[in-house]
């Protein structure tokens, strides 16, 4: 009579996870489908080896780690990387508990858009507090940027940039949405920012000694355009960047910028007194997507930041 092969014997630290009414998966699937759940538990879910570790190494507390197996392997060969490389070494990534599931149970928990391979590790990880730094020089507020995606690519773009903090207003998407986590590699985790309503963001950006500067379309009736460009006379393509809509305030380069960017069509809304700023475009295009503007902007600011040194 055969006898039926030798199987895979996990670590008994881990825990087999096998279905999504078991209270530890319903915990993760509620922590990325609800911005509640999130809050209340201060903590989110974050996917794959890369970001996991170098949030282990910025100290963030692990809760849970979770890896990928099929549930009757034959042997550790048939276990990969990054899957294994846990189960070898749990130690390496200290956390309160250990599970494992399969394929189709990481899907559920992790949604569909997040395409996890058939040995993917994720963990639940505890959110830090971040104040916003007083040295800070430079900083984006984000209004209506309600796509995850631009969002996520903003944060990662700003860190990258060196605009250091930020401040979240009305209509704004979670920062710790699943995919605005996927989309900024995990840097909204660890980028200093606060939530201010827009009746109150003037005051907190005077507070701050910030100046207000609005990413907007250039408008034809625009009437006091001003540019740090000496020799820039019209707001043509490649000029960089043009400033209008100075009110009594002087044609001048702000040093401590805000920088204000919306994905409303509109544009922001209940700052009509404070200073815009544009980027010229070819005639027949409309506008540009929040994170291409937003970053274009970043980067040409810094530039004239520096000629001004």
């Amino acid at each position: 009579m055969a006898t039926r092969p030798a199987l895979y014997q996990f670590p008994k630290l881990f825990r087999r996870l096998t279905n999504q009414k078991q209270k530890a998966t319903k915990h993760f699937i509620d922590l990325r489908e609800k911005k509640s759940h999130r809050l209340e538990s201060g903590s989110v879910i974050i996917q794959g080896l890369k970001m996991l570790r170098e949030l282990r190494d910025d100290q963030f507390k692990m809760r849970s780690i979770v890896v990928t197996a099929e549930k009757e392997p034959h042997s550790e060969s048939d276990i990969k990387h990054p899957a294994i490389d846990v189960l070898r070494n749990p130690d390496a990534f200290p956390a309160q508990s250990y599970y494992v599931c399969d394929v189709d149970l990481t899907r559920r928990i992790l949604g569909t858009a997040s395409r996890p391979n058939r040995h993917e590790i994720f963990g639940e990880v505890e959110l830090k507090h971040h104040s916003i730094p007083k040295d800070v020089d430079r900083m984006l507020v984000f209004n209506h940027v309600n796509d995850p995606g631009n969002l996520g690519n903003l944060v990662r773009t700003g860190c990258a940039l060196g605009w250091n903090a930020g401040l979240i207003t009305t209509g704004t998407c979670d920062m710790y949405n699943d995919k605005t986590v996927r989309a900024s590699r995990g840097m909204t985790m660890r980028w200093p920012h606060k939530l201010v309503p827009i009746p109150e963001l003037v005051d907190f950006l005077k507070d701050h000694n910030m100046v207000p500067v609005v990413a907007d379309m250039l408008r034809s009736s625009a009437s006091d355009l001003w540019s740090p460009n000496p020799h820039a006379v019209q707001p043509t393509l490649g000029s960089g960047l043009w400033f209008w809509n100075f009110k009594d305030k002087p044609r001048e380069l702000p040093r401590r910028p805000a920088l204000i960017l919306s994905s409303e069509h509109k544009g922001v809304q209940g700052l009509d007194d404070e200073l815009r700023v544009s980027i010229p475009m070819a005639t027949g295009v409309e506008s540009l997507n929040v994170s291409v503007a937003g970053s274009l902007i970043m980067q040409e600011y810094n530039r004239l930041l520096l000629e001004q040194q």
